[in-house]
């Protein structure tokens, strides 16, 4: 007698996150190589592209978006790096690995439009430019590029790994296709590469725009992921409804998406325009008269960032107000960044345009200066991104310190206390019997370590200088309203007075009276004799 397969779950009880299970490659395949599955519309589904399919598939992988209720809810275990942070690893990781990624996806752009246009007209110079510079876009793309991607998945993974987990649930299917976009951009890139004498022109500026269409796709993708982190738009909402694919579609082409993703493909052309520049002064074999065209070329792909500061302004208007507040204003260093990464790139399409009308000519020195700038404008924006979303990793629903904004989690840790929850910090066996200033430095590895370090990269340390209990107390209890880009502290009252200890212990000469007011203190001074 066959074996009968558990039937699909219904699409209102989604399976618990993690909860992974074989698939049965008979099972699988029938499901792929039905044709019907695939376009046959599905009551969750929102849309009947692949809905079936992924309804039929979603209960034996168990990739939908449903987390753990609140009491079943496990914590994961702690990363440290004294004195830098873990955010800090995070943010050095992902700025190189955005700027490569993008000059990437811009490089692919670069040389299909560049060969189009030199085979139509006949350009040998052009030609030959593009076959020497495509070996580093080999460098780049698959061999920077793979190695800053990995870093970039073991960063998050390590430091945030609740939100890693919740991206990776949420858009699996958003993952799957990125990863065949990755593969086919791989393939193509390295046909283009190894392709110059063994494909005939078509096929190669073919193999060239298969390049750049799987990487501006792959673009596209995690643009959806990313900008979701900060505007989910109606995602929870739908999810609460248990709208399951609805709020899939919501999440991924949420507020921000379309401005986010016009300011990204404008950064890619215009620093592959600047490599273009770097390249063809560091390549041997091109005359001055030679490298004025091609610079003038690379400058036609630098020149769009003169759009940049009217998209800008439509990204800013589709982000939530505070969010934006904290850029135009209402954080100093937000707001400086946000400037100064704004003035760089109109610096750099204005001088591109200059290039164009005067035909001049960019040495080394001066490709190498536009390519400092376009790197500290790609770190300056990505910081304004990041900042911007906090005290939040996905606003509205995952704080920065990996606990969820969800009032039955809320309850369950006001009730038990954080480190109830986190034995990988605080020992079972030795909780009991430890004192307040141990218990409050497990409290804050739990709820402060993830932005906050002790004394190096916002240490903490420097921050409560010159507090006294009371004064710590009266923060911690009100630490939201206090600093609106912190989130609440969530645990019991023994776990407020031990992280009080705690920080009080990290004054400079900490004493049991409280310090005199800094205030008070001067004008004793004035008043003295």
């Amino acid at each position: 007698m066959p074996r009968r397969w558990p039937a699909p779950a219904s699409p209102r009880q989604p399976p618990l996150v993690g909860d992974a299970r074989f698939v049965p490659p008979v099972r699988l395949r029938a499901i792929l190589s039905n044709p019907a599955l695939w376009i046959q519309p599905h009551p969750a589904a929102g849309m009947p592209c692949l809905g079936r399919v992924r309804a039929e598939l979603n209960p034996i992988i168990r990739s939908d978006t449903r987390e753990r209720s609140a009491e079943d809810q496990v914590y994961y275990p702690a990363f440290d790096i004294p004195s830098v942070g873990g955010g800090t690893l995070i943010a050095v990781v992902a700025i190189v690995h955005v700027f490569i990624a993008q000059s990437a996806v811009g490089a692919g752009l670069f040389m299909a439009v560049s060969e189009t246009l030199a085979r139509r007209n006949g350009d040998e110079l052009v030609l030959r430019f593009l076959r020497d510079a495509s070996k580093y876009l080999v460098y780049l793309a698959f061999v920077a590029g793979a190695i800053s991607g990995v870093a970039i998945w073991f960063s998050i993974s390590i430091v945030s790994p609740r939100a890693t987990s919740l991206l990776i649930h949420n858009f699996v299917w958003a993952w799957v296709t990125e990863w065949v976009f990755f593969a086919v951009e791989i393939a193509a890139g390295y046909a283009y590469y190894y392709g110059w004498d063994r494909l005939s022109p078509r096929r190669h500026i073919a193999a060239g725009w298969i390049y750049a269409g799987a990487s501006w796709m792959s673009l596209f993708v995690i643009n959806g992921i990313i900008t979701f982190m900060l505007t989910p738009g109606r995602w929870q909402a739908l999810r609460a409804d248990e709208a399951w694919s609805a709020a899939y579609w919501a999440g991924l082409f949420n507020p921000t998406f379309w401005p986010s993703l016009i300011l990204r493909t404008l950064s890619s052309m215009a620093l592959a325009g600047i490599f273009a520049c770097v390249f063809v002064n560091l390549l041997g074999g091109y005359g001055r008269e030679e490298r004025i065209r091609i610079v003038r070329m690379a400058a036609g792909f630098m020149s769009p960032l003169v759009l940049m500061t009217p998209v800008a302004v439509w990204y800013f208007v589709r982000v939530p107000s505070y969010p934006r507040g904290l850029a135009l204003g209402g954080s100093a260093a937000m707001t400086l960044f946000f400037v100064f990464g704004l003035v760089c790139s109109v610096l750099i399409a204005l001088y591109a345009l200059a290039l164009i009308r005067r035909r001049a000519y960019v040495s080394l020195e001066t490709s190498l200066l536009l390519a400092s700038m376009a790197f500290v404008a790609t770190g300056a924006m990505e910081y304004v991104r990041e900042g911007i979303r906090k005290p939040y990793v996905v606003r509205g629903y995952l704080w920065s310190n990996g606990l969820a904004n969800q009032p039955a989690e809320f309850a369950r840790l006001r009730r038990d206390g954080i480190l109830a929850h986190s034995p990988w910090i605080a020992p079972p066996d030795r909780l009991a019997a430890a004192d307040a200033r141990t218990r409050g430095r497990w409290v804050f590895q739990a709820q402060c370590a993830q932005c906050h370090t002790v004394n190096g990269v916002n240490g903490i340390q420097a921050l409560v200088t010159g507090w006294d209990r009371t004064l710590t107390r009266k923060a911690i209890d009100h630490l939201d309203q206090l600093k609106g880009f912190m989130p609440p502290f969530i645990g019991t009252d023994s776990e407020k007075d031990a992280l009080t200890e705690y920080l009080y212990s990290l004054n400079p000469g900490a004493r049991e009276d409280p310090p005199i007011p800094l205030a008070r203190a001067s004008v004793r001074a004035e008043a003295a004799p």
